[in-house]
This record gives structure tokens, sequence and C-alpha cells, in this order.
């Protein structure tokens, strides 16, 4: 990539696959609305367009600008956050992610909170590396917390191994 121009391609894959992760994150694990989870990503994903050349860890920089967004919209249309978890059909890569996020809702949010961010960031695609980045905490305390939030969920939904 040249020190002036984007390179359009590459931003355009880190979009596709990345939007829908981000857009899930905010609902999920912030409890957004869908209206401004989808406008904050928008919003992060242009900002980050423009400082492209400049951002090192675009990741983590598109799913900080894109929180601090939509904690600002959200103050500024002064909407509650909702008590129920949501799941946003659009932001699913897959199926099974979708149908895994829709029947693990309320048992998620049964789990501690720790283990509830680690499995909703999980449901969001996203790997332990990324999920210790964004809870300030180490690869393998995030592994640990997810090997304990699936016992529990296994548990939880009658799908204990050995059953």
């Amino acid at each position: 990539m040249g020190s002036e121009a984007v390179d359009h391609e590459v931003f355009n894959a880190f979009f596709k696959d990345q939007y829908p992760k981000v857009v899930a994150t905010l609902i999920c694990h912030h409890r957004f609305t869908r209206q401004v989870a989808e406008d904050a990503v928008a919003e992060s994903m242009t900002l980050l367009l423009l400082n492209w050349e400049r951002v090192r860890e675009p990741m983590a920089w598109v799913r900080t600008v894109a929180i601090r967004e939509a904690v600002r919209q959200a103050k500024q249309q002064h909407e509650p956050l909702p008590d129920t978890p949501l799941a946003d059909e659009h932001a699913a890569d897959d199926l099974a992610a979708l149908e895994m996020a829709l029947t693990t809702g309320p048992a998620v949010k049964s789990l501690p909170r720790r283990q509830q961010e680690v499995m909703t960031l999980t449901l969001a695609d996203m790997k332990p590396g990324e999920i210790a980045e964004i809870l300030d905490c180490t690869s393998e305390q995030a592994r640990g917390n997810l090997s304990h939030a699936r016992r529990t969920l296994r548990r939880e939904l009658g799908m204990e191994e050995g059953v």
C-alpha cells in the first residue's frame, strides 16, 4: 500500500468481515438498539477509511470508535438500553451463529458477567485474542471463561456430554 492511497480491496474485505461482527457486538454485548449499532459502526468505518493509513490495529480501532459513537448516539437520542438480549439477523454471517445466539440468549444472560461477555463476543465470531483485547484480559483468561461458559450452557440447555 502506498502512503497516500487507500487499498480499497483490503478496506472492502475488512468492512465486509468486520461490519456484522461489530454490529453484533454492540447489540448483544452492549445492548444498543439495532439502529444505533448500525449507525455507530457505519460512522466508525467511515472514520477508519479516512484514517486507514494511520491506524495500526483496525479491528481494535473500529470497535473502540463504534462503542464511543454508539454511547454518544444513545445519549443524544435518550434511548434506554433494552432489558432483553437481542440478536440481529443481519449481523449474523451464518444461520448457525444466529440460531445459537437466539437459542442461548436467556441462558447467556444467566452466566456471570465476564462469561457473558466472552460468550457474546464468541457468538459474534471473535477469537480469544480479539476478545482478550476488547475485555483487557489475557487470551488464557478469555479461553478459560469461554470454557466455563460453554460447560454451564451445555448443562443449562440439557446438552451435557454423556447424558
